[in-house]
């Protein structure tokens, strides 16, 4: 039969261990731009009391899931013509193998065709028209809603997509999603802000990150001083019962 609290006290080493990864996840991608911070959610407590009061269960901590946290990053400047940086809502489209994909890491390079492409994965930027195309030694110009044009020319426009359902959204990266649910909707923001030589930083916060790792690896400690204690004590009873055969 297994023991409660030895159930107890795995749970809680396992669900620690799961928060711990998804902390360093995100302090090992701080400094990436559109970087997209995650966490984990536990089973709630008044669940597992639930359970175990109907003797379904022993309240052993468990993940649920986790998710990803689609809040804003800051802006930094970094003077390039080719970063773009989004001010509000929405999702640069990029072409992928998989189909259309999603970031909000506008740092964006041109290839040797003259290609507006994505640093973190070398995919291509879509506009309205597709691929996004600048002749070599063209300036380069993108207005505050996305109009792009080169050498003074209107071209195309970046395009940024809204989603209905961010959670629908699946990490191929940390900063590039694509979508997992079909039932979703994806629409063209017609008027975007776009802010041209910036890029939008990670929204994670280091301190809140630290603070957050020190709190589990506590909590970690306390559920492995659980299973040592227990095995203490069942090590004693074993003896005792020995010593009274």
């Amino acid at each position: 039969m297994t023991d409660r609290i030895f159930n107890i006290g795995e749970g809680g080493l396992e669900a620690a261990d799961e928060r711990i990864k998804s902390l360093m996840n995100n302090m090992v991608n701080a400094e990436t731009p559109g970087f997209r911070r995650t966490d984990v959610v536990q089973r709630a407590f008044p669940l597992e009391l639930e359970a175990a009061e109907s003797r379904l269960g022993g309240m052993k901590p468990r993940v649920e899931a986790g998710y990803y946290d689609y809040s804003p990053g800051a802006l930094i400047r970094t003077g390039n013509q080719t970063d773009l940086a989004i001010g509000g809502d929405g999702f640069f489209v990029i072409e992928a193998p998989w189909g259309e994909g999603y970031t909000r890491d506008g740092r964006f390079i041109l290839n040797k065709e003259g290609q507006l492409m994505t640093v973190s994965g070398n995919y291509q930027v879509l506009g309205g028209r597709g691929p996004i195309v600048v002749p070599a030694g063209s300036k380069l110009e993108i207005s505050s809603v996305g109009e792009v044009k080169v050498d003074g020319v209107l071209v195309d426009k970046i395009r940024v997509a809204g989603i209905s359902d961010n959670n629908s959204l699946a990490p191929v990266s940390g900063s590039i999603f694509k979508v997992s649910d079909p039932r979703t909707q994806v629409d063209d923001i017609s008027a975007p802000k776009i802010v041209q030589g910036y890029v939008e930083s990670s929204n994670v916060k280091m301190v809140d990150e630290m603070m957050n790792l020190i709190m589990v690896s506590r909590l970690y400690g306390i559920d492995v001083k659980l299973i040592q204690t227990r095995d203490g004590s069942l090590s004693q009873a074993l003896e005792m019962g020995k010593v009274s055969q």
